[in-house]
């Protein structure tokens, strides 16, 4: 009982450090991962040590899912850099016309679509140079403008293919199981940033523009773009759901595409070019996704597991009602990197719920992507929520309270979902 307390002190005060901004996340999580199997009497040397068992193989665990990752800032920054996003971005605005909520439920679209191949604080802050003034110039305010763009990104970032390799790398489970319930959420969030949009824009037609300096939406700048080439952050996903194929090969089939489509002459030279912009954007995110490697193996440690599995097993709901009443009440825990965060405290918790047997692999991850529908909009310490607030001048704590009860909802209808399709 000692060393669960001693461990879960330890993520207690690594969640005040990373929650007051005192510790990076990924120092934080690599921290943990060396002292809570150190408290629970693992050794530090040796085949079964913390150097070889935690540090090492930890650091290559999510491999797999690191790959895709490259491979998605590959594809994204071609869009980027092709221009391809900024021509779906126009054409968006160009359909929703001088209405404020035809053109933010056009945007909406365009940005949800986008975010399904891009991804990282790059891709917002090219999207959101563009889609912010946009929204603001026909009347929709500096707040609403921010949420509705983050609530899209949200949108698309459930069917973001280098997000499903990493869930399925965490969990070890089948990504067809990911896809699965990704494509629900997907749905899911959708539906729900529909309304948002519509409810946020219908009492703005009359109003002028409050800021920003956009010209008007039929008026966007953007590179002359095939039309074919705009399918682009569509192949992967055609080649994965309609075809089983595997996500990078899909990625890497949609980056080639991209390339000869948009610019045949100089598909070499774009290729090259957006590569190693990808890899340089990736960068923090494949330090954190080591990092969490090395906290799953050092939670599916059989000490650590044994020392946690009484207190788990006395908090984790193991029954279909009591699990969804659980992650459904208790989604905003997702928020701060906390323990229902994967991208914080979670990935810990969510690795010693599958190692204790609590939940199967599949339970334990629709839990926490349940979860995670509050996090990818609504977290304050992401770092696309605080740009999005600077960009826009207001408090990145308003767009948290805005969007709280709306992705909340979705937490709640992806739990609902996720015990009766897996508890």
């Amino acid at each position: 009982m000692w060393t669960a307390v001693a461990i879960l002190a330890i993520f207690l005060v690594f969640a005040f450090l990373m929650i007051t901004q005192r510790l990076s996340t990924v120092l934080s999580l690599i921290f943990m991962a060396i002292l809570i199997p150190l408290v629970a009497g693992v050794p530090f040397g040796g085949e079964q040590g913390i150097l070889q068992r935690v540090i090492e193989a930890g650091s290559i665990r999510m491999a797999s899912a690191i790959a895709a990752v490259i491979f998605g800032a590959w594809l994204g920054q071609l869009m980027v850099q092709t221009g391809i996003s900024q021509s779906m971005i126009a054409k968006a605005a160009e359909l929703g016309g001088d209405k404020p909520m035809g053109v933010a439920v056009a945007l909406g679209v365009v940005v949800a679509i986008l975010f399904t191949a891009v991804g990282h604080l790059g891709a917002v802050i090219m999207v959101g140079t563009i889609v912010l003034p946009i929204l603001m110039s026909v009347g929709i305010d500096r707040q609403k403008a921010a949420t509705i763009f983050l609530f899209s990104m949200a949108t698309g970032i459930a069917m973001n293919l280098s997000n499903w390799q990493t869930y399925a790398s965490m969990a070890n489970v089948e990504i067809g199981v990911i896809q699965q319930f990704g494509v629900i959420q997907f749905v899911l969030t959708g539906v729900v940033a529909l309304v948002y949009i519509v409810l946020q824009t219908r009492s703005v037609a009359s109003e002028w523009a409050v800021g920003g300096t956009a010209a008007a939406p039929n008026k966007v700048e953007s590179k002359q773009v095939p039309p074919l080439a705009l399918l682009t952050p569509l192949i992967p996903l055609v080649l994965v759901l309609g075809f089983k194929w595997p996500i990078v090969p899909s990625m890497l089939t949609g980056i080639l595409y991209g390339a000869v489509t948009v610019d045949f002459r100089n598909a070499p030279a774009n290729l090259t070019r957006s590569v190693i912009d990808g890899l340089r954007e990736t960068a923090p995110a494949i330090t954190l996704m080591v990092a969490i490697g090395m906290v799953l193996n050092a939670v599916f440690l059989p000490q650590v597991a044994e020392a946690m599995s009484g207190l788990l097993r006395a908090i984790i709901p193991s029954t279909p009602v009591a699990y969804v009443l659980f992650f459904a009440l208790l989604a905003p825990l997702a928020l701060y990197r906390g323990p229902l965060n994967m991208w914080g405290l979670g990935s810990g918790i969510v690795g010693l719920i599958i190692s204790l047997g609590i939940l199967s692999p599949q339970a334990a991850m629709a839990a926490f992507m349940s979860t995670e529908r509050v996090q990818i909009a609504g977290d304050p310490t992401n770092t696309h929520n605080v740009w999005t607030a600077d960009f826009t001048k207001i408090d990145v704590n308003s767009i948290t309270r805005k969007l709280l009860p709306y992705l909340w909802l979705v937490a709640a209808l992806s739990a609902l979902i996720a015990g009766i399709l897996y508890v």
